[in-house]
């Protein structure tokens, strides 16, 4: 009985740990195309503010922190 409530509460702490940053390689990855692009100041500004409004509504509201990933991605290209 004991061993089952523990692989329990081990896979309920696993799959949460999983979830807990799930837009965290599109954030990467806009940091990386930032490090390596030659774009005007402006456009870097929005850049920054779409990647704050992503990690603002990253588990508030996943489509807009979507939006915003292709909008800055679509910038970045």
């Amino acid at each position: 009985m004991i061993k089952y409530i523990l692989i329990s509460v081990t896979s309920i702490f696993l799959s949460s740990s999983l979830f807990a940053g799930c837009m965290k390689g599109e954030i990467k990855q806009i940091d990386a195309k930032l490090e390596n692009t030659s774009i005007s100041e402006d456009k870097k500004n929005e850049v920054l503010k779409l990647r704050e409004l992503l990690v603002a509504n990253e588990h508030k509201n996943s489509e807009l922190a979507f939006q915003s990933y292709e909008k800055a991605m679509s910038i970045l290209n």
